[in-house]
């Protein structure tokens, strides 16, 4: 029996011979998913990792030339929402599209999984993926059925990749209403796509808390796009008081919901000047007090001559 057969039935894994190149290639010398260092090529990460996984089925990976795109100024993409109306209630063989920069096989760029389900060992694959793709800026998953725990475990993920910024989760309705996480004060994202996921009030409660608290907000996000998610005038609320104190959005998307005149009302109140609440000035003047006690502490320890001593003299 020679070596790729043996190899093949090991992994029982239906391959290409192409594929089975890299399963035997000597360079990949890891025995665990743990043990396995991430190259930044998409083509040979993902189906080894897979195998580590034990995946039975493996997606093909599909890779092409970067292509230009005018984006709408909510960062979609109209060749790529046209792509997915026309692919809608189609299931093809599920593929990983990978865009890549230039021709050179570690500037993957973009990453798209559309119309097919992904399950959480998939989900894993790509997070270990992710850091060690340097170019990675965009990632779309369209009619994926994430659930909960993909979507935190995606945002865990998100944060580690250096220029990873832009992110489309459409057609993936969870139960707990998790999206608002990846709106969190911490969240690296500047454009987030989440159409069609029967967000409704209660997941718009969630995500107006992530834009802005009296606390917190949210000083990245640039476009957040919530149309087609069911949304009424509780929610539309919601929202608006989310974006009283959030200073960075630009663009936010509430086209086909169910908002009437009194949400609608909400949300031009803060289009224009508006006055703050008495909680509102209580709280911001607390956070400037701490502010200026934390910077007035700081200025003392670095004047101080018996603490910059001290300083340099710390391992």
């Amino acid at each position: 029996m020679n070596k790729k057969k043996r190899v093949k039935e090991k992994n029982s894994v239906p391959v290409e011979e192409d594929v089975l190149k890299i399963y035997t290639d000597d360079s990949s010398t890891a025995q665990t998913f743990v043990e396995y260092q991430c190259l930044g090529n998409v083509e040979i990460d993902f189906p080894r990792l897979c195998a580590l996984m034990n995946i039975t089925d493996i997606p093909a990976v599909l890779t092409k030339p970067a292509t230009s795109s005018t984006l709408e100024p909510d960062g979609s993409n109209p060749d790529e929402e046209q792509l997915q109306k026309n692919t809608t209630g189609f299931c093809s063989k599920p593929t990983l599209q990978v865009e890549l920069e230039t021709e050179d096989s570690l500037s993957a760029k973009s990453i798209k999984i559309l119309g097919w389900p992904v399950d959480e060992q998939i989900v894993k694959v790509l997070n270990k993926m992710f850091p060690s793709m340097s170019k990675l800026q965009k990632l779309n998953f369209w009619q994926a059925r994430l659930t909960d725990k993909m979507i935190m475990s995606l945002k865990d993920s998100i944060s580690l990749s250096s220029n990873l910024r832009r992110v489309t989760l459409e057609g993936n309705p969870v139960p707990e209403h998790s999206y608002h996480l990846l709106v969190s004060d911490d969240s690296p994202l500047t454009h987030l796509s989440l159409r069609n996921n029967r967000i409704g009030d209660e997941g718009a409660r969630l995500i107006g808390s992530a834009l802005s608290t009296p606390r917190s907000a949210n000083e990245n996000l640039l476009s957040l796009n919530l149309a087609f998610n069911s949304i009424g005038d509780e929610g539309a609320a919601h929202i608006a008081k989310g974006l009283r104190l959030n200073r960075a959005l630009l663009s936010l998307s509430l086209s086909n919901n169910q908002i009437g005149d009194s949400g609608a009302a909400h949300l031009a109140e803060v289009l224009g000047p508006f006055a703050l609440t008495h909680e509102e000035v209580v709280v911001r003047r607390k956070l400037l007090l701490e502010k200026r006690s934390l910077y007035v502490s700081r200025q003392m320890v670095t004047h101080c001559p018996r603490h910059r001593a001290a300083l340099h003299r710390a391992p």
